[in-house]
């Protein structure tokens, strides 16, 4: 079903990408997909396992789902007030990322 559903849904997404704006914001993208993720599953894991007082690897397993988010109500409604074209290519191109 993920290797059926997914290509397509990533395909459409990426051909809607205005790539000279892409090509500008292509290491904020890496950062936040990469780093940014990484950084923020550690957080939540510590906070769970901290507050919720679970296993060091169940927070992180829970953090890393929680913070994997696929903005793609946040990008339409971006497009839709007419936000900054590139704050929209940078989410999008994240979610391309970690997808």
């Amino acid at each position: 079903l993920l290797f059926t559903l997914l290509p397509p849904l990533l395909a459409a997404d990426a051909m809607t990408i205005d790539t000279s704006v892409a090509s500008r914001v292509v290491y904020q993208c890496l950062y936040l997909a990469g780093p940014g993720v990484l950084v923020q599953a550690l957080l939540v894991a510590f906070f769970l396992q901290w507050f919720m007082d679970w296993s060091f690897w169940l927070s992180l397993s829970t953090g890393s789902i929680l913070c994997a988010t696929d903005p793609v109500a946040v990008v339409g409604l971006l497009k839709q007030l007419g936000a900054s074209p590139v704050l929209t290519v940078q989410i999008q191109g994240e979610s391309l990322l970690n997808d």
